[in-house]
């Protein structure tokens, strides 16, 4: 029942990231970048100002250094992979994006062995490796058979590989964060975090900003994008984590990309090119390459079993 429930919490974190591509489509189009960001922010701090606020004594006795590597996971999680995410949908396809930013387990992969020398078994590689080849055929066969792909449209792939970084760094820094610290009460901080980081740049955009100009749909998906995606993504993916092994864990973000794909198709009339096909079904299933433990590793042995 235990790990029924964890999948459940995985699969609707995934489910509610991969739209965050779509409505995130529909802010870019709408609002300046900074601004998008400070609002969104704002809407999702506002939502968790009264949990924090019946938590002040506690969130009072946290070490000031767990707040600095809060700090400096809100600047990777927060204002990197939210800027460089936005900036990116004005130039890819939704698509592409959701296509792209499930590359993160490969990251968090080189990543653990770059920084914290963590081992890289053979079939890690070789998933790390057909990412990379995923990559190539949704940016390269475009321009090898002469379709129509613009030098902004690779431009804004690069930038969605560079909010995946961020997001992977993210990710990782979970683990230096303090396990007391609740997933609600870390929730809340990276909120407000995000919303430091973000405020000077979007008061100055906000300044000159037509805001009678912006339409519902617009305000609606802002209003997502701040409260669901920010909010309810995080604490059910943190919730959902904490029962499972990091490898179930990983396999559960190829729900991400699929989700992206289907609200892309029906929200944003987009459709899926041979490229995006072909590179999409090899970055899926470098992640299931990566994350589906073998039997020879006692996969569904005792490891997995929830947390006490």
């Amino acid at each position: 029942m235990f790990q029924i429930s964890a999948y459940l919490n995985l699969s609707l974190a995934m489910i509610i990231v991969g739209s965050s591509v779509v409505f995130g489509k529909i802010i870019t189009e709408a609002f300046p970048v900074f601004l998008a960001s400070g609002l969104r922010f704002s809407i999702a701090s506002l939502a968790m100002i009264p949990f924090l606020v019946r938590s002040r004594s506690r969130l009072m006795a946290i070490h000031h250094r767990e707040y600095i590597k809060i700090m400096a996971m809100a600047v990777a999680g927060q204002f990197v992979f939210t800027f460089l995410l936005l900036l990116g949908l004005r130039y890819t396809s939704g698509i592409e994006a959701g296509i792209i930013t499930s590359t993160s387990p490969a990251f968090m992969a080189v990543m653990s062995w770059v920084f914290f020398r963590e081992k890289t078994s053979r079939r890690q590689f070789s998933g790390i490796l057909l990412v990379i080849t995923g990559m190539v055929v949704i940016n390269v066969w475009p321009l090898l058979t002469r379709s129509t792909l613009s030098g902004f449209h690779i431009w804004g792939n690069l930038l969605i590989l560079g909010a995946v970084l961020g997001e992977a760094v993210f990710l990782l820094m979970r683990k230096q964060i303090d396990p007391d610290i609740s997933d609600m009460e870390l929730t809340g901080l990276l909120c407000v975090a995000g919303l430091i980081l973000f405020l000077p740049f979007s008061l100055w955009q906000a300044v000159s900003f037509d805001f009678t100009s912006v339409n519902a749909d617009a305000w609606v998906s802002m209003a997502y994008f701040g409260a669901i995606f920010t909010v309810l993504a995080y604490l059910f993916w943190f919730k959902g984590v904490s029962r499972v092994s990091g490898n179930i864990a990983g396999a559960f973000t190829a729900i991400m990309p699929v989700s992206a794909t289907l609200l892309s198709i029906l929200f944003l009339d987009e459709s899926l090119t041979l490229a995006s096909t072909i590179g999409g079904v090899m970055i899926i299933g470098s992640i299931f390459m990566m994350c589906l433990p073998s039997k020879r590793e006692g996969a569904w042995k005792s490891e997995e079993q929830p947390a006490a």
